[in-house]
């Protein structure tokens, strides 16, 4: 059997007209910068943002995709082997049945991509102006007069509302903002789906099913940073920016004294007015040799003067490229002769981030059912075996500015998001779970108790038990970064597991509190800070699966054709088990699995349980 279906989205529109988007394709602007970094080059046009949208006559935020087709494939075959080995295997004509399929599948997206950008990146109808970063020191901030009155200098000037609107173009008039976007080349997300069982029908009432079940996912919504500082390639030594910054954290890590510091041929290429730079005027003195007797107030060279910076920002280089590129604090960079600032990070923002159909996805699993129809019990019991891999697996309804952050994906490393990939937030290797309804053999006509007459039976006869069981497997969890910023302006990362791989699970840590490491001192030896262009590793420890089983009684006596009263006693995770994880990253990662956080460092500080819940009911119905 085949059949074909075709799917047409629309993209979303404000009716009343109330709806802008960038004069510069975001899906353009970030391919250009891309470019511009491998050639040695910046690229920092300004954007400004007009009315869109159909209710202006003008075009949508992202075209019609008009080309999702999707076939769909199945068949379905009943052997009548009846002879020899293969009639042992089928069970005989009318036993076994093979079936398969394959489909594509295509989503209904665009809601929480229309949100999100109505709420923090319309620019011109929803703007928030803010305070430039890093304009003032505690010396020399503005001081308050009074309870209400904010000094002059720190509020900045309102929009001058019309259209098209620009927004601020530098830090020193308000740019370097951290904002939302909307890719103007979105398609839609699709999936292939493939399925193939063999369902055997067994003596004593059974049924028997092995399936192999595949998702494979194309399209797939990420969120990522269209104004992630470039990875500006020096062409004269060939070395990138990441490169060139992580020789100078592994310097920094080392202690390294900065007279020994020789020069990198990156830093003297790109900032070579680093040269002669005074660290001490500049407040560059972290550096083992930059205080104390002998020591270098001078630097004799660009690396040097770079070192002093990035030693002070160990494991937050961002914030040593924002101050040199915005602040030329020791150095802006040189480019085609050009020494400028906002080489590395846009004007306008220096964190846009934008949801983006970049993503990928497989889901492997197979599945194995034993079903029993027996005179007094119904049973399913089922067991999966999956592995979920994907670049990420916040949903649309969670972007880094809503409130409760999923599973806190976004892409680090917007120029290498494939460093992302790894198992699914969601992934559980096993699973099993069972129902069952099972009628008590006590009363009339049953194994105990069948002639005990009408009126006992009202009170013995006719009970029902039923329940669900479910378990899994550890969910996967993975080591944040700390609150630094090694990569990315705004998003923080994982960090690497550079020794042996720590035992996870649930253990009881000195403190006398849950945690998923068994010796929590020594796991955190076994993981490092992510250096620049690392996005650490996601999901590579289990932690705590869950279990729980729900049961109910219940019996119900009927007295006339419409009238009945029913007697239920459930109790919802009967054994009060408790299973226990991590509370919502909430965009700030996981606070107790920060590398930087020993002290509770893996501390399990939520239940995926609740405690066990009983219930009774009487229903009369008429």
């Amino acid at each position: 059997m085949g059949g074909i279906s075709y799917t047409l989205l629309q993209p979303p529109y404000e009716t009343n007209g109330n709806q802008v988007a960038p004069t510069i394709g975001f899906s353009d602007f970030f391919d250009k910068r891309a470019a511009a970094m491998l050639a040695g080059q910046t690229y920092n046009p300004v954007v400004s943002y007009d009315l869109a949208g159909q209710a202006n006559g003008r075009p949508p935020l992202w075209g019609w995709d008009y080309k999702d087709v999707a076939p769909r494939l199945g068949f379905a075959w009943s052997p009548g082997w009846n002879n020899g080995f293969l009639r042992a295997f089928s069970g005989g004509a009318g036993k076994t049945s093979i079936r398969g399929g394959y489909g594509i599948y295509y989503d209904h997206f665009g809601e929480g991509v229309i949100s999100a950008f109505d709420q923090q990146g319309s620019f011109g109808m929803n703007t928030v102006e803010q305070t430039p970063i890093g304009q003032v020191t505690v010396d020399t901030a503005p001081r308050f007069t009074g309870l209400t009155t904010i000094p002059t200098s720190l509020i900045p000037a309102p929009p001058t509302g019309g259209f098209p609107y620009t927004p601020p173009t530098s830090v020193v008039d308000g740019g370097s903002q951290i904002s939302w976007a909307a890719d103007n080349r979105l398609k839609t997300p699709y999936s292939h789906g493939v399925d193939f069982s063999i369902t055997r029908e067994l003596p004593a009432h059974l049924v028997f099913e092995a399936a192999y079940v595949g998702r494979f996912a194309r399209r797939l919504l990420q969120q990522e940073d269209l104004a992630m500082p470039l990875d500006i390639v020096d062409l004269k030594s060939k070395t990138d920016y990441f490169t060139a910054a992580t020789m100078l954290s592994k310097l920094a890590q080392a202690q390294t004294n900065i007279k020994n510091v020789t020069p990198i041929p990156y830093w003297e290429n790109i900032f070579p007015t680093g040269v002669g730079a005074n660290l001490a005027n500049l407040g560059l003195t972290c550096a083992n040799g930059t205080t104390g007797p002998g020591a270098m107030t001078i630097a004799g060279s660009a690396t040097q003067a770079m070192y002093a910076l990035y030693a002070c920002n160990l494991h937050n280089e961002t914030n040593a490229l924002y101050s040199a590129d915005l602040f030329c604090n020791p150095a802006c960079a040189t480019l085609n002769g050009v020494t400028q600032p906002n080489q590395f990070f846009d004007g306008q923002w220096s964190s846009l981030l934008a949801w983006r159909t970049i993503g990928t996805s497989s889901y492997n699993a197979g599945q194995f059912t034993l079903r029993g129809r027996l005179p007094n019990l119904l049973f399913d019991f089922n067991y999966t075996l999956s592995k979920s891999i994907d670049l990420g697996s916040d949903a649309e309804r969670v972007s880094r500015f809503a409130s409760g952050n999923g599973f806190d994906d976004e892409i680090v490393n917007s120029w290498s998001p494939a460093q992302m990939r790894g198992l699914s937030g969601f992934d559980t290797t096993h699973q099993l779970n069972a129902n069952w309804i099972y009628n008590l053999p006590f009363g009339e006509g049953q194994w105990f108790g069948s002639g005990i007459g009408k009126i006992a039976n009202q009170f013995v006869g006719n009970w029902r038990f039923i329940g669900l069981m479910h378990w899994t497997s550890g969910f996967p969890y993975g080591v944040e970064n700390g609150n630094n910023w090694p990569t990315n302006w705004e998003v923080l990362g994982k960090a690497v597991l550079s020794g042996t791989k720590p035992v996870t699970g649930t253990f009881i840590d000195s403190a006398g509190n849950p945690n998923i490491f068994q010796d929590p001192a020594s796991a955190i030896k076994q993981f490092r800070f992510a250096y620049p262009g690392e996005s650490g590793q996601r999901n590579d420890i289990r932690g705590p699966g869950f279990f729980g089983i729900d049961v109910g009684l219940g019996k119900s006596w009927k007295f006339t054709e419409a009238q009945r009263l029913e007697f239920r006693a459930e109790a919802f995770n009967v054994t009060n088990s408790v299973r226990f994880g991590f509370s919502p990253p909430l965009g700030q990662g996981m606070q107790t699995l920060m590398i930087d956080n020993s002290v509770p460092f893996g501390e399990l500080n939520q239940t995926l349980t609740r405690p066990r819940v009983m219930q009774f009911s009487l229903r009369y119905s008429f």
